[in-house]
């Protein structure tokens, strides 16, 4: 059985790209399959160089902090957002140990598949060298059929010995297989995992998001409720005001009416004390009228 050939860095791109634009995963194992075969190691080390040349994402995030906030809310918000960063920064810390932890098993594992495909390289060499053996020991059969029985027991001696050697192989070739898949559901295991936890740690993230969020909204909306108190204060102001002005109006009018009446009074009794003169001097007129009559 002929080995399939070393798998090129533009054989495995163009087949990652394929793969992507059909809308399928690119994992190895994928890739292992759509080449029909060859070293994991291999397709493992183009495939880090085809992910590191794909277009990376930029994710922008808006403004977190709003501007011309009064003292009292600017602090509660930088308490707030110093403990999300806290929180955000513990959650990334912990999930990059959790990558590292699973990048370290999987690297153990690629190595142990590296020791298991040199195995089965020297296995084929062999079983190559042994098939060339046994062509040349057939020809040289036929080339000295006459030289009688004991070059036949010979060669199906080593017939024997050959078929023994290819059972042991097959079953060597077997236990590597199982020994494969058994990694490469250990890979995709750790995989799972690791792709788990950066889930968990972007669901952490985004909660600490919303509470900046309602946090921010509070702040608002305690904004809006002190700009209301400063209108309504102010009206109360304008009403004082009013009332003031009115009160001053009114004892503006009070004094005038006050005068008014003292100049009223003064007058009254100016017209009294004349209308006494006047019946005083009536009544001596009188008198002196009677003595002279």
């Amino acid at each position: 059985m002929a080995r399939r050939r070393a798998i090129e860095a533009d054989e495995l791109f163009e087949t990652a790209n394929r793969l992507q634009a059909e809308g399928k995963e690119v994992t190895a194992v994928a890739l292992l399959d759509a080449l029909g075969g060859g070293s994991l190691r291999t397709i493992y080390k183009h495939l880090e160089v085809w992910q590191q040349r794909r277009p990376a994402v930029v994710i922008t995030t808006p403004e977190e902090i709003p501007g011309q906030v009064q003292a009292s809310f600017a602090n509660a918000w930088r308490l707030a957002s110093q403990e999300a960063a806290r929180a955000v920064q513990a959650v990334k810390e912990k999930a990059a140990e959790e990558v590292q932890a699973a990048q370290a098993q999987f690297q153990g594992a690629l190595d142990e598949i590296g020791k298991l495909e040199a195995e089965s390289e020297a296995d084929a060499q062999q079983i190559d060298s042994l098939k060339q053996r046994v062509a040349e020991l057939e020809s040289a059969l036929q080339k000295s059929q006459n030289d009688g029985a004991a070059y036949k027991a010979t060669v199906e001696q080593l017939r024997h010995q050959v078929k023994s050697q290819e059972a042991e192989l097959e079953r060597l070739h077997g236990e590597i297989d199982k020994e494969r898949t058994t990694r490469q559901q250990e890979i995709q295991r750790i995989t799972a995992a690791s792709e788990a936890a950066q889930g968990k740690a972007e669901q952490q993230i985004e909660s600490l998001k919303k509470t900046i969020s309602e946090e921010q909204s509070k702040s608002q909306q305690l904004e809006k409720e002190k700009a209301d108190a400063h209108t309504r204060r102010d009206e109360t102001q304008r009403q004082l005001e009013k009332v003031e002005e009115a009160s001053k109006a009114d004892r503006a009018e009070r004094d005038a009416a006050i005068k008014d009446a003292a100049e009223l009074r003064g007058l009254s009794e100016g017209l009294k004390a004349q209308n006494a003169e006047l019946l005083s001097r009536i009544g001596r007129d009188d008198k002196d009228k009677s003595r002279k009559g």
